[in-house]
Order: structure tokens, then sequence, then C-alpha cells
């Protein structure tokens, strides 16, 4: 594969910051510049890896307090500290908690490579396309894909953000936001998953009285509604039962 000038020069700082990462994030703490972040996710930002949005949400959103004693040495760890750590996760499930968490992904990517923001752009603008396209019940669908997609992209140096259109990229989300692809039940249509609510909805008609077999309609060798009386719930039809006497 050959490579722009473009994706040489996001491999080239990386592999550079790879000879030692934890020196590169050491010192980037030490200025004072870099924005907060996940002391853990930096690595990740550092050598283009994906990261896990769900962790960001937690580390900025959490209402959970840290009450660790540790002392801190730096300003910048008392402010990761009182944060919270990215340890903790807190999913990530709306369009709007997408938003929050990419804006904060962002920020760090454009302080390690800050000719990236066109790029990173891009990706929100079309992350953006899909959920006004979609009804907000297929939000959770459009998350999923840009994780998976992500995932790629963090694993394959040929592919930037802004090339969505990459085959790899466009097979991904034609498999999550179709309604014939292959992973549209991965997700339920609120979030949940599809296999959870079908059973949701077996139990609720395991509960249900079979008004076909009432009527003597029902032929199913294996119904799965119950096959009682739809009055008293005796072992008959409805038309043979025979009311109680006062």
């Amino acid at each position: 594969v050959v490579l722009s000038a473009e994706h040489k020069k996001i491999r080239d700082a990386v592999e550079n910051h790879r000879r030692d990462v934890k020196y590169t994030l050491h010192n980037l703490l030490r200025t004072g510049l870099a924005p907060v972040f996940p002391e853990a996710l930096w690595k990740k930002i550092l050598l283009d890896q994906v990261v896990d949005f769900d962790e960001i949400n937690a580390f900025f959103f959490s209402t959970k307090l840290d009450l660790d004693p540790t002392p801190v040495s730096t300003v910048e760890s008392a402010l990761h500290k009182a944060l919270g750590r990215s340890a903790e996760k807190k999913t990530v499930s709306s369009s709007v908690v997408w938003f929050r968490c990419f804006d904060k992904y962002v920020k760090a990517v454009e302080t390690i490579f800050p000719y990236r923001t066109n790029e990173l752009r891009a990706w929100r603008e079309h992350i953006d396309d899909l959920f006004t396209s979609k009804v907000e019940e297929s939000h959770a669908r459009v998350i999923a894909y840009d994780i998976a997609a992500r995932k790629v992209i963090g694993s394959n140096p040929a592919i930037l953000f802004n090339q969505y259109n990459a085959p790899e990229i466009t097979k991904l989300q034609r498999a999550f936001l179709d309604r014939d692809g292959v992973r549209y039940n991965d997700i339920g249509g609120t979030g949940g998953s599809a296999k959870s609510a079908r059973t949701k909805l077996a139990k609720k008609r395991e509960r249900e009285i079979c008004n076909n077999w009432n009527e003597g309609k029902c032929f199913r060798s294996a119904c799965s509604r119950r096959h009682v009386c739809s009055s008293c719930e005796g072992p008959h039809v409805v038309t043979l039962c025979k009311p109680k006497s006062s």
C-alpha cells in the first residue's frame, strides 16, 4: 500500500512516540499545555490507537468521587485525580453524549497531531449526518458502527478518518445500519440487544392465552401461548366453560 504524505507524517510521529511512550507522556503532562484527559488514554492517543469513549464519558462526566488518599505530585496529576480515573466506564448511549466525548477526544488528538483537524472534522460530520438521517431509536446502531469503524482506522495506518468511503468502512456501515445488515440485530432499537427483546416477547407470549385455540383455529404443534379457557383458565375452550353457580 502506497501511503500519502499525510499518512506518513502520522506514522513517523507514532514511531517516534513508540520509542519511549512513557517518557513522551511524562514530558507532555509536565508542560501544562495539554488538555485534561485520562492518562491511560493519552498513551493510545500518542500511538494513534482506538480510544474507548465510554472511558472518556466516565472520566469527565461521572458523579463518582475519587477518595483515594494517595498524594499527588503535580497540578496535572491533581486534576486527573479530581476528575476520576479511566478504569470506570460509563456507556455512551446517545448522540449528545457521543458528540461530547468526541470533542474531548479531538482536543487530545490535535495536541499531538495538530495537522489532523480537517480529518477529524470530516468524521464528526459523517457521524452527524448518520444521526440526523436516522430515527432516535437507531442511534445506538450509529454508535456501534462508529466503534467498529474507529477500531479499523486505529489498526490500519492506510485509513484516516476522512476516508469513510474506504471499502473497509462502508462495509461496516452497511453491516450495522442497513436493515438486512449482518450486524443490524446486534443492537436493539432502544440500545438493548435484539436477542433480549425477542426473549422478553417470548416470555410475554407464554403468559398470554391463545384466542385462536379457544375459537378452534389454532393448529400449531408448538404454540407459544397458553391453551386454556380465556374465561376461567380451565383446560377447555371458552365455549365449553360452565359459569359457576352463585
